[in-house]
């Protein structure tokens, strides 16, 4: 675990996403109904009674990198070897990290009535969630002595990075109150993978050519679980996740979500240390061998001493979101549709915000989606999804960093030569982002009470969500 946290600290190789999969807000989808409670995956008269991904995992992938550490990151990634040629030594430049994935690996819904459209589902999810700080000195150390022109610097390796990972067993409920007003839930339950933090407050080197040899001193903190197990039940925790979704007389559908408020208590056998070393010798510091013994260098100084070993608690990448939703047919045929939504998210802990744009056209089964989104990173996106949907199959597949991507399929792709510094220009960040789905219906298709062998009769049917809204407001619920 703690080469993983140096890794991702040093290295810059730690998968990152910052914000979510906008496009998939009111796609009506099995991924879009699990990640917005109050959404409805089925459609009476059309579709099938129970849906699933059928172990088909639907996940999303993102790995994007801002500051001087761009072209360094890549160029280690793709070829082997650090491009140093952007960093700025002795400036106290930062690249910054954040990171959160999420893959499900099941998904299960099933259409229960339909008085109240009321639907269940239960999903398997394993998600990573990141962020930190790494400074330009920090990634030039891995080239050896080219960037430094001096021989000694302090506070040049002043870096934070956190990281935890995972799974998420849930259950979820959506409820049609009335005609305007829906309602869902996501109750889960987490099982903790992995977990590590490490802030350093000072450090320093001090270099000697004559004999290829760096001297690191360093001072700060680290807390982490053991080794990451695929399956371990000794870190325990919960989420939940509320929606709502109201249409106004005008059409316009708003979305209100609080997404995966959650705590996880880490296991009696994580530590908390506090390490301070004040000169460890890393010898070989310009050789072909550079990157383990300076790895392995920093470890040594990062395990401290155990100053606490206990349990302790820490808290799920808790999100806000509200959205409003219109869609509009064109022409008499209504084949062509417009369906625009906008997206404002806040994360809950932190300073994180991002205001979206999603513009999907429909012609009969088949959309392209366009994004745009602009976060608190001062980072303007823009991306695109394709998708295939009937009502009882659906495939999507799209990137929310359309260019970023595609130059970093450019960059793997291309022939670059061993060891060259070039500055490339990558604007404000570099990455790669890519999302996919697929899910199928199957069952007893979902019939009209017009049509239905049986027909509820109407209040008495109301869902659990709904006979609590009526205890609060009857009388004042004019029907919808």
């Amino acid at each position: 675990m703690k080469k993983t946290i140096l890794i991702g600290c040093l290295l810059l190789l730690t998968v990152k996403l910052f914000g979510q999969q906008y496009s998939q807000y009111n796609t009506g989808t099995l991924y879009d109904s699990f990640e917005n409670p109050s959404q409805r995956s089925f459609i009476p008269d059309s579709s099938r009674s129970v849906a699933s991904n059928f172990f088909l995992p639907n996940f999303g992938a993102n790995v994007i990198i801002t500051g001087n550490a761009q072209d360094a990151a890549l160029d280690r990634f793709f070829s082997g070897y650090y491009n140093t040629s952007a960093l700025q030594v002795g400036k106290g430049k930062y690249s910054s990290l954040r990171s959160t994935s999420n893959n499900y690996w099941l998904m299960l819904k099933l259409f229960t009535s339909l008085n109240g459209n009321r639907e269940i589902g239960f999903s398997l999810s394993s998600r990573t969630e990141s962020r930190g700080y790494v400074t330009d000195e920090s990634v030039a150390l891995f080239n050896g002595y080219a960037n430094f022109d001096k021989l000694a610097y302090s506070n040049v390796f002043n870096n934070n990075f956190s990281y935890q990972a995972y799974h998420q067993l849930s259950f979820s409920y959506r409820e049609q109150i009335n005609k305007k007003l829906a309602l869902g839930l996501k109750l889960s339950v987490l099982t903790g993978l992995a977990y590590g933090k490490v802030d350093i407050t000072q450090s320093g080197v001090v270099f000697d050519p004559a004999n290829d040899a760096a001297t690191i001193s360093m001072r700060g903190r680290v807390q982490m679980t053991d080794t990451i197990k695929w399956f371990n039940f000794r870190n325990p925790g919960l989420a939940i996740s509320i929606g709502a979704g109201h249409t106004n007389s005008e059409g316009y559908h708003f979305q209100y979500n609080l997404k995966d408020l959650g705590v996880i208590r880490w296991a009696d056998k994580a530590k908390t240390a506090n390490f301070k070393n004040d000169g460890t010798l890393i010898e070989g510091i310009s050789s072909a061998q550079r990157e383990d013994n300076i790895i392995n260098g920093i470890q040594s100084i990062t395990s401290g001493t155990i100053s606490e070993r206990g349990y302790f608690y820490t808290k799920t990448n808790a999100l806000a979101e509200v959205s409003v939703n219109k869609s509009y047919w064109l022409g008499y045929s209504k084949r062509f549709k417009l369906s625009p939504t906008l997206i404002a998210s806040k994360a809950m802990w932190y300073d994180d915000a991002t205001v979206a744009a999603v513009v999907p056209f429909s012609y009969n089964n088949y959309s392209i989606t366009g994004t745009t989104s602009y976060n608190t990173l001062g980072l303007f996106n823009y991306g695109a999804q394709f998708m295939y949907k009937t009502p009882n199959a659906e495939f999507y597949i799209g990137t929310e960093h359309l260019y970023q991507t595609s130059r970093a399929v450019a960059e793997a792709t291309r022939n670059n030569l061993v060891g060259e510094q070039v500055k490339r220009s990558y604007h404000n960040y570099s990455g790669i982002d890519i999302f996919l789905g697929v899910s199928f219906k199957f069952g007893n298709l979902i019939e009209h009470p017009m049509n239905a062998s049986f027909i509820p009769d109407g209040e008495d049917d109301k869902g659990f969500l709904g006979r609590i809204w009526n205890k609060i407001f009857k009388g004042k619920d004019k029907n919808y």
